[in-house]
């Protein structure tokens, strides 16, 4: 296991925090700017700041979109922003001796987006025609439903780009309020990764973003909502549909919950891995689906738990019996110490392999930025895993995987498959 590496955090004089992994071995360098507002700042607009991230390659500074990926592609760079509930980063991978030049396009796209509005209805066209092709999608469908039922009103209860009514109200004026308001120098940090020092890299950025200023925005306050009835089955109907996409899960927890690092590991076991428990199930022992699975969302405020499978209508309601099955076993009974040293073997050697890039590495420290965990922590995730027990791992899957917590969201042909599904919660059809 390779150790983490070592990252310094400075500062530039308008306190833009810059963190900083040297890695000289390759003449390039990975950079992320982060601003701490993301779809959870959408307000009544949902979906705007990530139609706010994908309007800067449109026009910044005084390049339109085209004289943009020339020059990006002139310098043999990549420049791409992603928006996510808690966040808005712009990444930057680019050869040392550009650098400058790849900065200069940064702080363009930060400082001085322009938002054409020719632009902004281009892009706002191709948002919905995304939009109504992910609503072909089975799966896009009833994880949609799955977080509705999960976040209810709440700023996590929609997906992070919006939906077909609400990227229709978005107009330019919505876009500069936006940019207005979070892209401020006191809702910003940046990372750095590779073939630079922590002095030429400073000077850069104070030439580019020295003047940069304004304080954070305000944070969003919401309260976690009360699960409601649970167990309960929400079925989402397509009456031609051959097969039922499964989405069962609950609430669980922020990132810095100290349950982190134990539930990643008991996830893992569970549905997160080739050899989990359920994949073992549903696709070796049974043979319902191709893959079965879950997945842990961990964010600013309490994420998801949740168990996703695809499998055919006359398999759904025994493929939701044996999800509920497999549940209730992690939860009454130990684990193996075969089983957790498997899993704490993969868990260790996965992060491993996700260090092999300065992109990878930027990505790491970006997330100690981003939720404020200690600056060791990934120093010490491997010792905290090796340190783990059977008992631990029972302690927090009673707490956060009880099958009795379960919301039940099924994507298929109602007609079909809902009456099987009625013995496992109150049933709606949507």
């Amino acid at each position: 296991m390779r150790p983490f590496p070592e990252f310094t955090e400075s500062a530039m004089p308008n306190g833009v925090a810059v963190y900083l992994v040297e890695n000289h071995a390759q003449p390039y360098v990975s950079l992320m700017l982060t601003l701490r507002s993301g779809a959870s700042h959408d307000g009544a607009l949902a979906g705007l700041a990530s139609f706010v991230g994908s309007m800067l390659l449109s026009g910044a500074g005084s390049r339109d979109a085209e004289e943009l990926a020339e020059a990006i592609d002139f310098l043999g760079a990549t420049i791409d922003v992603s928006a996510g509930r808690d966040d808005i980063t712009i990444k930057v991978g680019v050869l040392t001796r550009y650098l400058p030049d790849a900065l200069d396009i940064l702080a363009d796209l930060v400082l001085r987006p322009t938002f054409p509005a020719d632009e902004v209805a281009r892009e706002r066209r191709h948002a919905i025609a995304s939009l109504k092709q992910a609503q072909s999608d089975p799966a896009y469908l009833a994880s949609v439903q799955f977080r509705r039922e999960a976040y209810d009103s709440t700023p996590y209860g929609t997906e992070v780009d919006g939906t077909e009514e609400s990227i229709a109200r978005i107009r330019r004026t919505d876009c500069v309020a936006f940019h207005r308001a979070h892209f401020t120098a006191g809702n910003a940090f940046i990372v750095a990764a590779g073939d630079v020092d922590a002095a030429t890299l400073l000077s850069m950025l104070e030439a580019r973003l020295g003047a940069w200023s304004g304080e954070r925005p305000a944070p969003v306050e919401w309260t976690t909502p009360e699960p409601g009835v649970t167990p309960r089955v929400v079925v989402v109907d397509r009456p031609e549909a051959m097969q039922s996409t499964i989405r069962m899960g609950a609430l669980a927890i922020s990132r810095r919950d100290p349950d982190f690092i134990p539930l990643v590991t008991l996830h893992t076991l569970f549905g997160g891995y080739f050899n989990s428990r359920i994949n073992h199930n549903l696709r070796e022992r049974n043979g319902y689906t191709y893959g079965a699975g879950s997945t842990i969302e961990a964010l600013a405020m309490p994420g998801t738990f949740s168990v996703r499978a695809a499998v055919g209508n006359d398999v759904t309601a025994p493929a939701v019996r044996e999800i509920i099955a497999e549940l209730r076993a992690i939860t009454t009974e130990l684990i193996t110490d075969d089983e957790l040293t498997m899993v704490k073997n993969f868990v260790i050697g996965s992060q491993s392999l996700q260090m092999e890039t300065p992109g990878q590495v930027a990505g790491f420290v970006r997330t100690v930025a981003l939720y404020g965990l200690p600056h060791d922590y990934y120093e010490r995730f491997p010792k905290a895993v090796r340190e783990l027990t059977r008992e631990r791992i029972h302690d927090v899957a009673k707490k956060y995987l009880n099958p009795d917590r379960m919301i039940v969201v099924v994507c298929g042909a109602a007609e079909k498959i809902a009456p099987d599904l009625q013995p496992f919660g109150p049933t709606t059809i949507l």
